[in-house]
């Protein structure tokens, strides 16, 4: 099936193309109206002039389906879902998209109305516009996403100034005690299929960057379900909890979508997009639910955009393909990335043994390499080498400058070949 991912370079989008990309039934496509990380991860990749905000916005997204054959959007912002359900109850969409009914839209969107809706439920937390009572309070925009625009209020002049500065909030009682996040999965028919709590351990820019999973109790699992009653979502969809100061668990908010964490509790059986497009596509599914102690941390992390042009590659052995008494990985990534390709790479070495039989005992197929250089005289290396667009990687300073001013060859060191992996899929 082909699946358009929007806005895919988001940390959704970029946990939805970690979940699909080896899917063998799944071809992933991904757009975005800005320049983000998608374009280095989606080999599919297309940037559009429209926001989610503008007039033509699902016109773009219709060529896009009509070009690419789109079986199903899935949506990688909280504003965009809420968009595509709108294109779809107007029947504007051209295709299927992985987002709830409008009105399952509307009340989750808002935590205004998804407090109202649930209203009944003991784990709603109180909520008061009124400057009379008791501080702290917590304050949120009523829609938002992360911890965009929270904070704690304590006083009465701090609490009329967010009354009055044009933005609805959600004003509830101050939470002082852990946040959960729980990944909750149903299937086709809204059925609760699944509940993985996990510790929002660390918050960076509203995003949880260090979290691990918590056990499943009573008092979660029954919230979990009546949500899930009330609601009837299908797919992936999360909530996020705090304990108040009794450590009774109160609702934050709920999202019908894919969370940029939920890669750990993905990592414990359970691929919540590949299983979002099976209950929307109403393709029926089992899962595999483990619990073992596993921590996720996540940081920023580096691709390039090169624009380098060569059509040969020489790869050093020692110290560079072997190195520290082990084969590199990222370099040996490349050797096959290369080979895919159709890139001759040369291995050539001042090796004090058989090469050959050097990269027999590393495991290493020599069939990788087009030709094995077994430098013995003391020459330098350019003078095996062939004139042209080259690559030449080693350890050795002295080594790359000779290649360099010989050959003008791009000479790297191993701290620098990352740059050369094309991570698109």
């Amino acid at each position: 099936m082909n699946v358009l991912v929007f806005p895919c370079g988001s940390e959704i989008g970029l946990e939805i193309h970690a979940a699909l990309c080896w899917q063998k039934d799944v071809r992933l496509y991904g757009a975005s109206s800005v320049v983000d990380h998608g374009e280095l991860v989606y080999a599919n990749y297309r940037k559009i002039s429209a926001s989610v905000d503008s007039d033509d916005f699902i016109a773009q997204m219709n060529d896009l389906v009509r070009e690419w054959g789109i079986d199903i959007i899935m949506p990688a912002h909280d504003s965009v879902f809420l968009r595509l359900a709108e294109a779809l109850s107007a029947d504007e969409l051209s295709t299927l998209a992985a987002v709830p009914a409008l009105w399952q839209a509307r009340i989750c969107r808002n935590k205004n109305e998804t407090y109202t809706f649930l209203s009944g439920c003991n784990f709603i937390p109180e909520c008061s516009v009124s400057t009379d009572g008791h501080y702290p309070i917590f304050a949120k925009p009523a829609v938002s996403q992360g911890s965009q625009g929270a904070e704690v209020v304590h006083d009465a002049s701090r609490h009329m100034q967010l009354l009055e500065n044009g933005i609805e909030y959600v004003f509830s009682e101050y939470l002082p005690g852990v946040e959960l996040t729980v990944d909750c999965l149903s299937d086709k028919e809204g059925l609760l299929k699944s509940v993985s709590p996990r510790q929002r351990c660390r918050i960076k820019s509203g995003i949880s960057v260090r979290t691990q999973p918590v056990p499943l109790d009573e008092a979660i699992t029954s919230i979990a379900e009546q949500i899930a009653q009330k609601l009837q979502l299908k797919g992936a969809w999360f909530f996020q909890l705090r304990q108040d100061i009794q450590g009774k668990w109160k609702l934050l908010e709920i999202a019908p979508r894919i969370a940029g964490s939920m890669g750990m509790s993905r990592h414990l059986g359970i691929n919540y997009p590949l299983l979002t497009l099976y209950a929307y596509l109403g393709v029926p599914f089992g899962v595999i639910s483990q619990y073992y102690p596993i921590v996720m941390e996540r940081a920023l992390c580096s691709r390039y955009q090169i624009h380098m042009e060569y059509d040969q590659v020489y790869v050093d052995l020692d110290d560079t393909l072997i190195h520290r008494g082990r084969v590199h990985p990222v370099l040996v990534s490349l050797l096959y990335q290369w080979s895919d390709r159709g890139i001759p790479v040369h291995l050539i070495t001042r090796h004090n043994e058989s090469p050959v039989e050097t990269l027999e005992k590393y495991r290493v197929a020599k069939s990788l390499f087009s030709s094995i250089i077994h430098v013995v005289d003391g020459l330098p290396k350019s003078k095996y080498m062939s004139e042209g667009r080259g690559v030449f990687i080693d350890d050795s300073f002295r080594e790359r400058l000779e290649v360099r001013g010989s050959l003008n060859f791009w000479v790297f060191d191993l701290d620098s070949i990352d740059q050369l992996i094309d991570w698109r899929e």
